[in-house]
Formats: structure tokens, sequence, C-alpha cells
């Protein structure tokens, strides 16, 4: 009876310390991440966040050249800040498919 009940602690004192590892990083599951079709079909913006206008968007990338894309509740997003690296996954159309901090 002792041995089952040791063996019962341990497993619950087991569970409970990879619970606590797993809280360690609460944003770990919250990262926007294009899918594999969008990381093949879809053009990228890479700069920085200069402006943030409702669901208008710039990023001024390393050349100079600032762009305007839209983003929506279809958008996965980071949570980011204007003055941010990121990385913007694009349809032909201007539209953010997955805004990403790029670091």
């Amino acid at each position: 009876m002792i041995k089952v009940t040791l063996s019962m602690l341990t497993v619950v004192i087991l569970g409970l310390g990879a619970g606590i590892v797993g809280a360690a990083d609460p944003m770990a599951d919250k990262e926007a991440k294009p899918t594999l079709g969008e990381r093949f079909t879809k053009d990228t913006i890479k700069g920085t966040l200069m402006k943030m206008d409702g669901e208008y968007y710039s990023i001024k990338d390393t050349d100079g050249k600032e762009s305007k894309i839209h983003v929506d509740k279809s958008t996965k997003l980071d949570k980011v800040v204007v003055g941010d690296k990121v990385k913007a996954y694009i349809t032909d159309r201007g539209h953010a498919t997955t805004l990403q901090r790029d670091e």
C-alpha cells in the first residue's frame, strides 16, 4: 500500500513540475507562425514597424521603402508596437496573413 501511495505521489509531483515548466514562457504558444503554404506562396516584407493606424500598418524596409499593409481579425498577429522589427506575409493585394516580430 505504501509503494502505491508513493508511486502516485511521485506521478503527481512530476506532473506539477511539467506544468510549471510549461508556464515558464507564456508567449510561446501565442506567437504568430505562418503556415507552410504562406511561406511558399506569399510575399514578405521585413523591416521596422513605423505606424499603426487602425487596420493599416506601415513597415519601412532596410532600403528605406515604406509599405502600407492591411491587417484584420483574420491576420495571425504577434503583439507588436511601433519600432519593432517585423516580418509580414502578404497577399498580392497588400493584406497581411501573418505579422510576426522578427529578431
